[in-house]
């Protein structure tokens, strides 16, 4: 494993965590971008076993947290526009050209959600994508009565965030700290079930309907922060895309939230990543 520093394009730094192939250059690219609140080197076990299972791995950071340069504070604004126009093309530059081994994002959560975003807008980028956990945020994936909690929760975390200058999720213990911009777009999202990001002129829902890649979407069965239905309503926006809908059912041995026990119970999902890229 190797760590390589990549600078955006408005100058922000993260960290790259590769665990490259030299004896097979072209073998399939994994590009992991971790979940809201969470660190990439949270995902150590995974790249490692992906690695021993012949596949090169790139895990990257989301802007704000472990690595990146971008500190969260009050007065420091960024979002979904930043994360997706900034964060996921440098990283993409880091992982190289096609020609070194198709790509294939394995998004977690909120790292799968801005990473579809972002193929939508580069679709040319990679050979496929995999979503672990990845729902859409829009409420009413969620059964009743969590989806009005996931509705009121929201909105008031984006209000206090505004108030407040920043999440501060840790101190609170709820998820990581975050900026403000970042609760108000997904706040947006769990309201209206649309990617309107404020910040940017993309229409998202157009081009989400027009990517036609492969795409296996799992969902952890027991998962209460990405529950099928939620998981669902990201696949159905990806109306031209060929869509793989997969639920993942983790060992009784797993302890604690099922979105992050995959992460270390990993051998299924690997071998059904692997059976999507043979056939995919």
């Amino acid at each position: 494993m190797t760590t390589e520093t990549v600078r955006a394009a408005d100058g922000a730094t993260a960290h790259v965590l590769f665990h490259r192939q030299p004896d097979e250059p072209s073998a399939p690219v994994l590009v992991c971008m971790p979940a809201m609140g969470t660190r990439a080197a949270a995902y150590t076990p995974l790249a490692e076993a992906l690695g021993r299972a012949g596949f090169q791995v790139a895990v990257g950071e989301l802007r704000g947290q472990g690595t990146s340069s971008v500190r969260v504070g009050r007065g420091v604004r960024y979002g979904y526009h930043e994360m997706v126009a900034y964060d996921y093309p440098a990283l993409f530059r880091a992982v190289g050209p096609p020609s070194r081994g198709p790509a294939l994002p394995p998004g977690h959560s909120l790292g799968g959600q801005l990473g579809t975003l972002y193929l939508s807008q580069e679709p040319h980028m990679a050979a496929g994508a995999v979503l672990v956990g990845a729902p859409s945020c829009h409420y009413r994936g969620w059964p009743f009565p969590q989806s009005l909690g996931m509705l009121a929760g929201f909105q008031l975390a984006a209000a206090f965030a505004s108030v407040y200058g920043y999440f501060p999720g840790r101190r609170i213990g709820v998820l990581g700290n975050d900026s403000g911009q970042v609760l108000r777009d997904m706040a947006t999202q769990v309201r209206t079930g649309r990617y309107q990001v404020p910040s940017s002129e993309v229409d998202f829902e157009s081009a989400l309907a027009a990517l036609e890649l492969p795409v296996l979407a799992v969902a952890v069965k027991g998962d209460a922060m990405a529950p099928p239905g939620g998981v669902r309503g990201l696949c159905d926006k990806l109306t031209r895309a060929r869509v793989t809908y997969w639920e993942l059912a983790l060992g009784d041995s797993v302890q604690g939230s099922r979105h992050y026990g995959w992460i270390r119970d990993n051998a299924a999902l690997i071998d059904r990543v692997r059976q999507f890229v043979n056939h995919g």
